[in-house]
């Protein structure tokens, strides 16, 4: 029976959102982004007026691009709080309630063995503290958080 349960310590804590296994809702959401863009710029573009064509790639495929480059920036950060970056951190397992109720208390987190900031928090799909932590985001596969919040 303890064979079934899934144990995040085995795996290491994620570096990003590229760490394997990558989420079913990443790839979807990069596979719809792709295919729209594709079929936008290859279909829709060249059916406009011809005078409206250039306008249409330029503006666009600005925005396509700052699209792009947020989402690969913001599934590339590693949101991690300081203490977590700054040593090398193997998680200790899963929380024994038992011994302690939360994973963070006065400002440790018993799971990654290090003291941590006010507003951090231990996410348990990355298996890290993270700083300023909002949520985890499966279309990006990583944490939000406060090195990826904007």
């Amino acid at each position: 029976m303890a064979g079934q349960e899934t144990d995040l310590s085995n795996e290491g804590s994620r570096r990003n959102g590229w760490s394997l296994p990558l989420h079913l809702l990443q790839l979807g959401g990069w596979l719809a982004v792709l295919y729209f863009m594709f079929i936008y710029f290859t279909t829709m573009v060249p059916a406009l007026p011809a005078h409206w064509q250039p306008a249409a790639y330029i503006v666009n495929g600005l925005m396509a691009l700052a699209i792009m480059v947020t989402m690969v920036t913001a599934t590339t950060i590693n949101p991690a709080d300081p203490a977590v970056l700054g040593k090398m951190v193997k998680t200790v397992g899963r929380l024994d309630r038992s011994k302690h109720p939360h994973a963070i208390l006065n400002q440790h987190c018993y799971l990654c063995q290090v003291n941590v900031g006010p507003k951090s928090k231990h996410c348990r799909a990355c298996n890290k503290c993270i700083a300023e932590f909002d949520h985890h985001c499966k279309w990006l596969n990583n944490c939000v958080g406060g090195r990826n919040y904007k």
